[in-house]
């Protein structure tokens, strides 16, 4: 009998232990749905949601200073980019779809895109890490084209990419917007990025494109959500599973490397993480982080082997840029960040 208490005490603290490393740090806005997410540093963190809601906080999340911008107050801004502390890019879903910038810290806002097509639909954005100036935005496709934006002035202005340079969407393909966190660009010409719906894929647009069909469900709302790419350690994760089936894990992770920098590899982990899963983070060579709205899991083993760490949902999770602090966004204004 002591034993048995023994082992169900140990097992109380391991699990009170894993739940103290993921700390809500802001509940201002309740209301609202936090998608977007950015995080410059260890103390400095921009996201975004619903409501044309933006907020920063540069004292690592104690306080935000929260921007509401009235001609776009209706408006949905799931991904967010900062350049640094000033100088950052917002991108808000549906039509019109709108990309606005600020210099100031958010003082003040400029709008450098802006399409009124009523298909437009835009999904993520991101930048290079070797040079700010070259970014890309992803966008479903519309009439079968693929969608994407590019820029190679830090985002003062974009171009579409001309898609007979793009990857194929089947018929039902398309991005989903859960996270900011589809799409990754490795250099000015090359982006990886994951699709869902009726199809579900990981697609690299080298020459020729490369695309590989991912497993998924049958449903239209399941497939890929996100990914993330560790290139120092060629350690790449994507992200998905059934958003009408959040408890299932079924087809909810991948592992893939790039080889020769051009094919990606895919494989399935020995265990996966709990549950739907939006959002993704790598955090070095062996750590990463993946959050849903069924909770926060870890691996500490290249990704072959998971642990839930939190049962409160979020949508997404970032690491600093510069720094080591993850921080995570979810809805019910929840934003909180990971420790160990």
């Amino acid at each position: 009998m002591k034993k048995k208490l023994l082992t169900i005490f140990t097992l109380s603290l391991l699990s009170f232990s894993y739940a103290q490393q993921i700390k809500i740090l802001n509940l201002d806005k309740p209301t609202v749905s936090f998608r977007g997410l950015s995080v410059v540093d260890n103390y400095v963190l921009w996201v975004s949601g619903t409501n044309g809601t933006i907020g920063v906080s540069y004292n690592a999340g104690k306080t935000f200073n929260w921007i509401n911008l009235d001609q776009y107050k209706e408006l949905d801004f799931r991904s967010i980019y900062a350049l640094d502390a000033m100088n950052v890019i917002a991108v808000a879903i549906g039509s019109p779809g709108i990309i606005i910038k600020s210099t100031d810290g958010g003082a003040n806002w400029k709008e450098v895109y802006k399409d009124e097509s009523p298909e437009v639909f835009l999904d993520a954005i991101d930048f290079s890490v070797y040079n700010q100036n070259l970014g890309v935005v992803v966008g479903d496709p519309i009439n079968g084209e693929p969608y994407v934006l590019k820029t190679v002035d830090g985002g003062d202005t974009w171009k579409k990419v001309d898609p007979k340079n793009l990857p194929v969407f089947a018929k039902g393909e398309a991005f989903f917007a859960a996270s900011n966190s589809n799409v990754k660009l490795l250099d000015e010409n090359t982006f990886i990025a994951v699709t869902g719906g009726e199809h579900s894929s990981i697609m690299y647009n080298s020459v020729p494109p490369v695309k590989v069909a991912l497993p998924k469900s049958e449903s239209k709302m399941a497939g890929a959500n996100g990914l993330d790419y560790y290139s120092l350690e060629n350690f790449g994760l994507i992200v998905g599973g059934d958003f009408e089936k959040p408890n299932s894990s079924e087809n909810n992770l991948f592992v893939f490397e790039l080889k020769e920098m051009k094919t990606p590899i895919i494989s399935t982990p020995v265990s996966s993480p709990k549950g739907y899963k939006s959002g993704v983070s790598i955090l070095n060579g062996t750590h990463a982080l993946v959050c849903g709205l069924t909770g926060v899991d870890i691996t500490k083993d290249r990704g072959q082997n998971w642990t839930n760490i939190s049962g409160t949902g979020y949508h997404s999770c970032k690491k600093a840029k510069n720094g080591n602090k993850v921080y995570l966004t979810g809805p019910n204004g929840r934003i909180g960040y990971y420790q160990e």
